[in-house]
């Protein structure tokens, strides 16, 4: 469960790819109960940029650089700078799938020359959900506020065209178009704030141009680019949907190839491994974890980006205090300064105090969460 084993087995897929150079990289989407804890997960973003400089420089990559990506996806604003430094390097890179490979990380994908996916690989749809701070209030946590998905507005405007048989052609489409339209944009105001639709186009335009600037990067004749940019934003009606191999080879054509036994068995294993060393695939439980203790420390690693060179985690360390949660109405005489304690049957409350969160470089060949 330490580098040196995830090593070897970077370099097993090495062999089997003809000397190409691995870089492995993995946001972890490990939940945890309650509550649900920073740095055990982590998403894609453009803070692991140096550290993916420093790992690209001390790898000598002549025959070419593999990107292994699992992720769940994130800030869809990095892509284009981690796509750029990954070319720097190698143009013409190739990424490789052993499993989750969603949202920003399919983006990533449209920009390399091969995508090799396994039985078990997943890509998404890319059409994002935006907020900022003109967004609606989430009614279930008023301290937060709810995402717009991009693609639920333009259902929603398909939506009332369809039910008025406005998308058919008839002479009196273009006055019916224009009052049931305005009746639609009235309502999404009322409930929405105009500044946050407009974030909401803006970035819709931003996706459509960032899958077209990616798949473009390649060249492949026969790539039906607008076909391809419409599958990934619009074709599958959900987010949530998973597009297997089959379903991305018939939309990226060449640019999918399905990974044979040998290569499937290598980055399976390699998958496997990190779900060992890490545990990512289970549950982390606080309760258990503090046991009886009223405070500790702890490590948590929320992502790896390794090669056979060189390692770094995204480490989070953090001081965790628990107490018990009274009752209404029950109150406990405590000398000052002292916490509450920890009554058997009463429910736990936590507090986590960060420290420490960042990419680090792996000095030493560990990296278990502690």
């Amino acid at each position: 469960m330490t580098y040196e084993v995830r090593k070897e087995l970077i370099e097993e897929i090495e062999r089997i790819r003809g000397n190409r150079r691995l870089v492995v990289l993995f946001n972890f989407d490990r939940a945890s109960q309650p509550p649900q804890l920073t740095g055990l997960s982590t998403e894609f973003r453009s803070d692991v940029k140096e550290a993916l400089f420093r790992v690209l420089k001390e790898t000598q990559a002549e025959d070419g650089i593999d990107l292994c990506l699992y992720t769940r996806g994130g800030d869809t604003n990095s892509v284009w700078p981690i796509v750029s430094i990954v070319r720097e390097f190698d143009p013409t890179f190739e990424v490789l799938v052993p499993y989750r490979c969603h949202s920003a990380g399919t983006l990533v994908a449209l920009g390399a020359r091969r995508i090799h996916m396994t039985p078990l690989a997943e890509l998404s749809p890319i059409d994002p959900s935006t907020g900022n701070q003109f967004n609606p209030v989430d009614p279930i946590n008023p301290q937060s506020r709810l995402g717009i998905a991009v693609e639920d507005i333009q259902q929603y405007r398909s939506f009332i065209l369809e039910q008025f048989e406005l998308d058919k052609n008839n002479d009196e489409e273009p006055d019916k178009r224009r009052q049931h339209l305005a009746s639609f944009v009235g309502q999404l105001t009322n409930g929405i704030h105009p500044l946050a639709l407009g974030n909401a186009h803006r970035v819709h335009k931003q996706i459509l141009q960032l899958a077209e600037r990616l798949l473009e990067l390649q060249e492949n004749s026969d790539l039906e680019i607008e076909r391809a940019i419409k599958a990934f934003t619009q074709d599958f009606y959900s987010h949530m949907h998973m597009i297997n191999r089959d379903e991305a080879k018939e939309f990226l054509g060449d640019r999918v190839v399905i990974a044979d036994d040998v290569l499937t068995a290598a980055l399976d294993k390699l998958l496997r491994e990190y779900q060992s060393a890490f545990k990512f695939s289970e549950p982390f439980f606080l309760g258990a974890h503090m046991d009886d203790d009223l405070s500790k420390e702890v490590r948590f690693i929320g992502g790896v980006l390794e090669s056979s060179e060189r390692s770094y985690l995204f480490a989070t360390e953090a001081v965790i205090t628990q107490r018990s949660s009274l009752p209404e109405n029950v109150q406990i005489q405590l000398p000052p300064g002292q916490p509450v304690p920890l009554v058997p049957g009463l429910p736990r409350e936590f507090d986590v105090q960060l420290k420490r969160q960042t990419w680090i470089h792996n000095d030493e060949p560990k990296g278990v969460t502690t």
